[in-house]
């Protein structure tokens, strides 16, 4: 296909663009709230703890736990009408429609873009390490999760969570897993929480299902899932970081 000047070069910038739009630029600073006994495995050894999002639904850390990780929960304030689709009988009532993903394979390392003395005492931490390069930090962990086998082939995804409110339209795409990761309601939003995930292959699979609100028990559904936890040792990282008080 011959294509002229003027057509040529919107061939080749739409591309850029979308690439561009796509790109996750990290915050400049970050902050790890932690005890100061663990210290010394994080900035000397680079020892970072990741966890699965099944930990989180499951800790009865009201600061740390959250039920519907790996969820998004759409719950107007209204009535929903529904329509059976193979009768067209109509039903109403007061249900929620979930979009989830298997929080059983999400690893997550969570961090905070901002410094507060509220969030060390939040935290029940009496220590913090502030990441001073960022871009580098992450450059790390890519390049130790692309050695593990097990990692799905997404690789390191990293971002700030998606905070939302149960009762209004998403501001992040609600259908994809990936997204979902990063799902937290609008509660934890002062927290200002930044990841790093990484899933196994079996990880990142959407799942959608209608649940009437009376019924269905979110916290027992939670309690189903198998909490784990993997290190993942990228060295010392005091050139890249600092302790801060």
């Amino acid at each position: 296909m011959n294509i002229g000047g003027a057509n040529r070069e919107k061939w080749w910038a739409a591309p850029l663009l979308n690439r561009v739009l796509k790109m996750k630029i990290p915050p400049e600073k970050l902050y790890k709230y932690l005890p100061s006994e663990f210290l010394d495995n994080v900035l000397n050894k680079g020892e970072l703890l990741f966890r699965n999002l099944t930990y989180f639904r499951q800790s009865e850390c009201r600061q740390r736990g959250d039920f519907l990780e790996a969820h998004h929960r759409d719950n107007p304030d209204n009535d929903i009408t529904l329509t059976i689709k193979d009768t067209g009988k109509q039903v109403v009532g007061d249900f929620s429609f979930l979009n989830t993903t298997d929080s059983d394979h999400i690893y997550v390392f969570c961090l905070s873009k901002s410094f507060k003395k509220d969030l060390c005492k939040e935290f029940k931490s009496d220590s913090c390490i502030e990441i001073t390069n960022v871009p580098e930090f992450i450059r790390r962990v890519r390049i130790k999760l692309k050695k593990l086998l097990s990692v799905h082939n997404n690789g390191l995804l990293h971002g700030s969570a998606h905070y939302y409110a149960q009762n209004a339209p998403a501001q992040f795409n609600i259908k994809d897993p990936k997204e979902l990761a990063f799902a937290k309601d609008e509660y934890f939003q002062n927290q200002e929480e930044y990841r790093l995930i990484f899933g196994n292959r079996k990880a990142f699979r959407l799942v959608q299902k209608i649940v009437i609100n009376s019924k269905y028990d979110f916290r027992k559904e939670a309690m189903q899932g198998a909490p784990k936890e993997k290190i993942i040792v990228i060295g010392n990282l005091s050139d890249i970081a600092r302790i801060i008080t």
